[in-house]
């Protein structure tokens, strides 16, 4: 005797099925794309999706800033992927009623760790920002975004790749959500040590392009 046919409700639960795991599937594509920030604290530890810098693709050296114009080429060539670890802070005398912008000069901070500063987009370029925090001696910079949502956080450019190669240490932007917990979490707790990596690479590609990655929102500020 020949197989059954499948009923209605079989071929519904099937199509549910074939929704679902679609929807997974798209899910975690989207979650691939980024890098994931591990923040630790005292009592908790939290991650958060963050966009790389459209610059990170370039930095050499695992993402510290750059050794110097005669660095060897082999030193120069572990390019792998950029990558922070240390400590995350605000710019001292910061607030949480008043904005963090890092658009002037920042004060110099103690070289005997690592630092990524937490800054929020606006005022001026990302440039600017990373140029500021590079001088004052952070080794990474973490852009908060102005508004909700992961898909309009930005990727952040310096414009051309030109000047994208120049850009000295390496950034991420998050949404405005967890910015403001990650301040928040910076104000009750002074020690939270960031980790984050970009792997795998998220190549550089033009405004409104798409790839595996997702698409491109490029801006300068």
């Amino acid at each position: 005797m020949g197989p059954r046919p499948a009923v209605a409700s079989q071929i519904r639960d099937s199509q549910h099925i074939g929704s679902n795991h679609q929807a997974l599937c798209s899910c975690l594509a989207a979650a691939a794309a980024h890098s994931t920030v591990l923040v630790t604290g005292d009592q908790q530890v939290q991650t958060f999706s963050a966009i790389p810098a459209s610059w990170n693709v370039f930095l050499p050296n695992f993402g510290l800033p750059k050794l110097s114009s005669r660095a060897p080429l082999d030193r120069e060539a572990d390019n792998v992927q950029p990558a922070f670890y240390g400590r995350v802070v605000m710019e001292p005398g910061a607030t949480n009623e008043t904005r963090s912008l890092g658009c002037a000069e920042l004060a110099a901070t103690p070289q005997v760790e690592s630092l990524a500063l937490l800054v929020e987009r606006g005022l001026c370029t990302f440039r600017e920002k990373a140029t500021n925090a590079f001088n004052a001696g952070y080794k990474a910079l973490v852009v908060s975004n102005t508004i909700s949502g992961l898909a309009k956080v930005p990727d952040m450019t310096a414009g051309s790749a030109t000047e994208d190669r120049d850009v000295e240490i390496p950034a991420w932007s998050l949404d405005l959500a967890a910015g403001q917990v990650l301040r928040d979490w910076i104000f009750t707790d002074a020690r939270l040590v960031m980790q984050v990596k970009d792997l795998p690479r998220r190549p550089r590609l033009g405004p409104f392009q798409e790839d595996t990655f997702g698409l491109r929102q490029v801006f300068l500020k």
